[in-house]
């Protein structure tokens, strides 16, 4: 399967959906609050760790950062965003949440991912992965797999075009495809996705956001990076 082929593109440059973000970011909050339990959800599969390092690849105002950072006590984690707004409204969310000193905030709108490779027990994406233009998809699951470290875990959160789409998840697509500026978070065959980017899926769970498929997965490489060049 090519699943370049199956799903919506994005038509956007960068730079816009970094001066959107950052002009949505003081009201995100609200904005993208059904998606705070299906986060949740991913931590909770995530399950950070006393010493771990663990990347975010969209870290938005800080949500999920505030959930791992206490759980990392002699570890690190590390949040890349593309939206200089977000990472405003992040840092002082974590500032106020006392986690400052665990936390590191990347902003950055470039591949590959400015990290060194071997670096992260784990990688968390939440509804992140929808909004890059379908080419990128694979190029960003190969960065994931360049910074984990050997035996890491990758858990990401995503709507999901595995399957055929209900009668809502259609309409939302169509107004995806009409309206991209207001609905630019599409649904993605994600597990085929992460199955292709040479990971092994271990865990996946399915659930329902406005009728609309939410995959919650955790998957591990299976082959190193190296042995891929």
């Amino acid at each position: 399967m090519n699943s370049n082929q199956d799903f919506s593109r994005v038509d956007r440059p960068v730079r816009a959906a970094e001066r959107y973000y950052s002009k949505l970011s003081g009201i995100y909050d609200l904005v993208a609050s059904s998606e705070k339990r299906y986060i949740s959800r991913g931590l909770d599969l995530l399950d950070p760790k006393t010493g771990e390092w663990i990347l975010e690849i969209g870290f938005g105002t800080g949500y999920a950062q505030k959930r791992i950072a206490p759980l990392v006590r002699g570890g690190f984690s590390t949040g890349l965003d593309l939206s200089v707004g977000m990472g405003r409204v992040a840092q002082r969310k974590i500032y106020r949440a006392g986690h400052l000193n665990r936390v590191g905030l990347v902003q950055s709108d470039t591949l590959p991912i400015p990290l060194p490779s071997n670096m992260f027990d784990g990688v968390f994406s939440s509804f992140t992965l929808e909004l890059f233009d379908s080419p990128l998809i694979p190029k960003v699951l190969g960065e994931c797999r360049r910074v984990l470290k050997p035996g890491g875990r990758l858990v990401i959160v995503s709507l999901s075009r595995d399957n055929p789409l209900s009668l809502m998840g259609k309409i939302y697509e169509t107004f995806h495809n009409y309206f991209p500026k207001w609905a630019d978070c599409r649904p993605i065959p994600i597990s085929h996705l992460v199955q292709e980017g040479r990971f092994e899926i271990r865990e996946s769970y399915e659930y329902k956001m406005w009728g609309i498929p939410v995959i919650i997965l955790e998957a591990k490489p299976n082959l190193p990076y190296n042995s891929l060049k």
